[in-house]
């Protein structure tokens, strides 16, 4: 079948693929395209040129073509081209075809604030959909001939991934072993779980090895630490590999301050991180087990506070924990406009009924809420699930075998941290690496 049989054959099921034919110079040519992906009537002018000018190399047309010059191609790589977006002209005289780069449709959403990522004091533009305009965004922060892209694309879906190399700055080995990774990779990658799995991680970690950044600023930042950004095509935040134990409480954006404030957020951030992960637990190991730690006043005011409440303390925070967990939940998924009426229903009235009822207590109220707050300054989304889970984990310990089994509890968790490994490049690291800014 030859190559024009075959595109009839494929409009028929495909009815957004539009194939004109242009008479020039005494020779009919074909035009193919889709035309959800290609604006014809502003692409029109810049075929009638090539056409025009066939016997002439591309690169004198004033014209960006996919190729330099006409040539005989095999239908599957013309196919292939096709579903990237590009134009084919095709001469049935002689067989050839050429490759056009047309003028696409706008498919994507233009630059705009953050949405995920409060910033106060810094740039306000955010990563999009769009690969093509991600790179431009990191281009327009770093405008050196230093700034390097490296790209591939993977599976049936063909999704496109572009790496961006720092020279001297970024580990360009680990970056050719991630992209080998991902090449090889036997199964699709549909989603940022899938990413995880083909650079080796397991997807049962407790802690995320790839975090993710929709600022240029902060990705920009990363890079110049020597970290690897990349982009996976139709994700609208870049990709940072390796995630460190800093990460938690640092971002770049800290560096616009003062080095004094930036030294008191890392402090308070520091102490928002204990809260969220040791206050449960601690509060289920002095009710249940180790009620003798406390200050004897401190003691008999939660034993009042808990006097009519009918199950054990552990239960009391699980039951809360997993209410919190509820709301947080519903309050992400719903739309803007009545998330915050499910926050104010489900952390105010819900809560003070909860209390009035003596389902809990009002002690446990205070060391949910101060929980909640505190996960809540934890930098990026991803480290505050981390933590939200540990916490968890931390609590089933106390509730076992009280101040013992909290103090075993972290150090597990710590043992467990302090192997992770990156690519060779450890999760808890101290070492300062690439192009620092200060408070870094």
């Amino acid at each position: 079948m030859g190559f024009i049989d075959q595109v009839k054959d494929l409009q028929k099921k495909n009815k957004d693929l539009k194939m004109s034919s242009i008479h020039m110079n005494g020779t009919p040519y074909g035009v193919i395209g889709f035309e959800s992906l290609v604006d014809f009537s502003a692409t029109w002018k810049m075929i009638e040129t090539l056409i025009q000018n066939e016997e002439i190399p591309v690169q004198e047309t004033n014209v960006h073509a996919e190729q330099s010059t006409w040539k005989k191609m095999r239908s599957t790589e013309q196919f292939k081209t096709l579903y990237e977006g590009k134009v084919i002209i095709w001469n049935p005289t002689k067989e050839v075809s050429l490759i056009v780069d047309p003028v696409s449709r706008p498919l994507y959403r233009s630059i705009d604030a953050p949405v995920n990522e409060s910033i106060i004091y810094g740039a306000r533009d955010a990563f999009t959909e769009s690969l093509q305009q991600n790179i431009g965004l990191l281009r327009s922060k770093y405008k050196s001939k230093e700034l390097e892209v490296l790209s591939t694309s993977h599976g049936q879906r063909n999704r496109k991934f572009s790496f961006i190399v720092l020279k001297g700055t970024t580990n360009e080995k680990m970056v050719q072993k991630i992209k080998k990774k991902i090449d090889e990779f036997p199964n699709e990658i549909k989603q940022v779980k899938d990413v995880h799995v083909a650079l080796g991680f397991s997807k049962f970690d407790l802690v995320t090895r790839v975090s993710s950044t929709e600022l240029p600023e902060n990705a920009m930042e990363y890079i110049e630490q020597g970290k690897v950004v990349f982009f996976m095509d139709g994700y609208p935040f870049g990709l940072v590999l390796f995630n460190t134990v800093f990460d938690i409480f640092k971002q770049p954006s800290d560096s616009n301050y003062l080095s004094v404030f930036v030294y008191a957020l890392y402090a308070l951030r520091i102490v928002g991180i204990m809260l969220s992960l040791l206050l449960p637990g601690l509060y289920v190991a002095l009710i249940t087990i180790n009620p003798e730690m406390l200050k004897i006043q401190l003691a008999l005011s939660i034993t009042e506070s808990r006097q009519f409440v009918p199950y054990p303390a552990f239960i009391e925070i699980m039951f809360m924990l997993l209410l919190i967990e509820l709301i947080t939940e519903a309050a992400v998924r719903l739309p803007l406009s009545i998330s915050n009426t499910i926050g104010i229903v489900g952390g105010i009235i819900l809560g003070q009924a909860i209390v009035e009822a003596s389902l809990v207590s009002g002690v446990l109220i205070i060391v949910i809420a101060a929980t909640t707050i505190a996960n809540g300054i934890i930098v990026n989304f991803e480290n505050g699930i981390t933590l939200r889970l540990m916490k968890y984990f931390i609590v089933i310990f106390s509730a076992l075998f009280g101040i013992l089994g909290h103090v075993i509890s972290l150090l597990i968790l710590c043992s467990y941290i302090a192997r992770i490994t990156n690519f060779g490049v450890p999760y808890v690291r101290w070492k300062k690496e690439g192009i620092q800014s200060e408070n870094q």
